[in-house]
């Protein structure tokens, strides 16, 4: 699968999941043992919050062994996120990552008020990622903007990698931002 199907497949995912009650996605003791033999082969890598409302296989109806997922609160990207989606990018030949914030994230109304000195940043076990939302949302305070900045600030770390640009350039990897409304399920692709 190329970058561009990835990328329709998880449009189609989202879609479904919009009208559906259920997740169908293949999480069968055959698939089970399949994976374990052949191991996996991810057709997109999705950074996203850890918030328990943001489940990327559902929000896209995958089962197992189609994405490759690394969870961190406020989705920042990081030393241990860039690294992951590497390894998915080099390693597992993953044609499309994508960088999902989402809407009424914790992470960022924490940042927000760090920012405006409600909360003091060096009082959280946050901090650090405190500290790169902050400066990713600068002076925005409207919710969604400022989920907005920060997907962009992660999205400038993953292409300014050089083994990603690399891939970029001459493998075709694809690199997305977007926007899961919480309220609504809908993925905004940016």
């Amino acid at each position: 699968m190329n970058a561009t199907e990835a990328f329709d497949r998880l449009k189609r995912g989202n879609e479904a999941y919009l009208e559906s009650h259920v997740n169908d996605g293949d999480v069968s003791p055959e698939l089970i043992q399949l994976l374990f033999e052949e191991g996996q082969s991810p057709f997109a890598c999705i950074i996203t919050c850890a918030d328990s409302r943001v489940v990327p296989e559902h929000i896209f109806m995958t089962g197992l062994g189609e994405l490759f997922a690394i969870r961190v609160a406020g989705n920042v990207v990081g030393e241990l996120g860039l690294g992951s989606c590497v390894y998915a990018a080099e390693h597992l030949h993953t044609p499309l990552i994508v960088l999902m914030g989402h809407t009424h994230c914790g992470a960022i109304e924490s940042a927000m008020h760090v920012a405006d000195g409600l909360e003091h940043e060096e009082d959280h076990a946050l901090a650090p990622l405190l500290s790169s939302i902050v400066d990713a949302i600068g002076d925005e305070r409207d919710q969604y903007e400022a989920s907005v900045a920060n997907v962009r600030k992660g999205l400038s770390e993953l292409s300014a990698d050089p083994i990603l640009r690399e891939l970029q350039e001459g493998e075709g990897l694809v690199i997305r931002g977007a926007i899961y409304h919480t309220n609504s399920g809908r993925v905004d692709f940016l």
